[in-house]
């Protein structure tokens, strides 16, 4: 199997240009078989994963975090030349949430023969439109979960930070700052052909479970399902939400009776006034927003799918 790395250097604290060619030694003989390609900034990966489609590659090591792996998604996805390559995952990230979703083992070993291994599956895309941070449309995919509204203003702002940058913590003081600045959208669109309206702070579409750094955002997602869990508020105060930030972890959030849920496969979403939108941890644009999910249209190595 021609297999390829893109490796984030700055992944994980940094941690990549030492732990990857450690991790890499250990495989012994097989190691020469991996290419190693190490990114240089915002946006490399997406490029160099077009560029190992474009080469034959049949698998494509995601070495980094949830923003490597869009990256490296987007990138193999949108390139039309050569036969779309399978996707292994090294999580050396932030937060990791995607891979969360499988039986990967448990150590960074472990997860670097599972993302060399012969077992995949078969997972969901969601295939978005939305209005470019530059103001032009844009067309990108999604394999965990993205959000619109206070979601997005908190991943704005944990990605401001200079310090904290690893796991829970940083995401639930980003999303307490951001308690401070509250204001209700006024949402409209459609859900698979019905009309859908809310006043809200939050709208979450889940292909995977977690986000954040392990937040269970979306528990009845699964990236197997053809569907997506929408998860929105309808009219929740503040106080409510600081009341349900801590069950988030756990996916008791739904139990409050302002939080409203439902599966779907496409989604037409417009905001008054217009918010930020964010997939897999980045922020990628503005409402209005179009979703739509592709069954079965990657390949992830995997060993299955883990039920929480």
């Amino acid at each position: 199997m021609k297999t390829v790395a893109i490796v984030n250097p700055v992944a994980g604290f940094r941690r990549a240009p030492h732990a990857w060619p450690g991790l890499l030694s250990r495989l012994g003989a097989r190691a020469s078989q991996v290419v190693t390609w190490w990114t240089k900034g915002p946006g490399h990966a997406e490029f160099l994963a077009a560029q190992a489609r474009r080469s034959g590659f049949d698998r494509v090591l995601a070495v980094g975090g949830d923003g490597t792996i869009f990256e490296v998604a987007n990138g193999l996805w949108w390139e039309s030349e050569g036969r779309l390559p399978s996707l292994g995952i090294v999580p050396f990230g932030t937060g990791c949430d995607y891979v969360r979703n499988f039986e990967v083992g448990r150590t960074p070993f472990a997860h670097l023969l599972q993302a060399l291994g012969e077992s995949v599956l078969s997972v969901d895309l969601a295939v978005f439109q939305a209005l470019g941070l530059q103001g032009r449309p844009i067309s990108r995919v999604c394999l965990n979960v993205m959000g619109a509204g206070f979601d997005a203003q908190v991943i704005a702002r944990y990605h401001r930070q200079k310090i904290l940058k690893y796991g829970r913590l940083p995401y639930f003081l980003s999303g307490l700052q951001e308690l401070f600045k509250l204001s209700h959208f006024r949402l409209h669109g459609e859900i698979d052909g019905e009309d859908f309206e809310a006043v809200s702070l939050i709208f979450v579409v889940g292909l995977g479970q977690y986000f954040g750094g392990g937040m269970m955002v979306t528990p009845w997602a699964s990236p197997q399902s053809g569907r997506v869990q929408l998860v929105w508020d309808q009219q929740i105060s503040g106080l409510d939400l600081i009341r349900i930030l801590s069950r988030i972890y756990l996916g008791g959030h739904l139990k409050h009776p302002k939080i409203q849920t439902r599966l779907a496969r496409k989604v037409k979403l417009t905001a008054e006034p217009p918010i930020l939108v964010e997939a897999d941890g980045e922020l990628v644009g503005l409402t209005p927003l179009e979703v739509e999910i592709y069954p079965g249209a990657f390949q992830v190595a995997a060993g299955k799918q883990r039920i929480s």
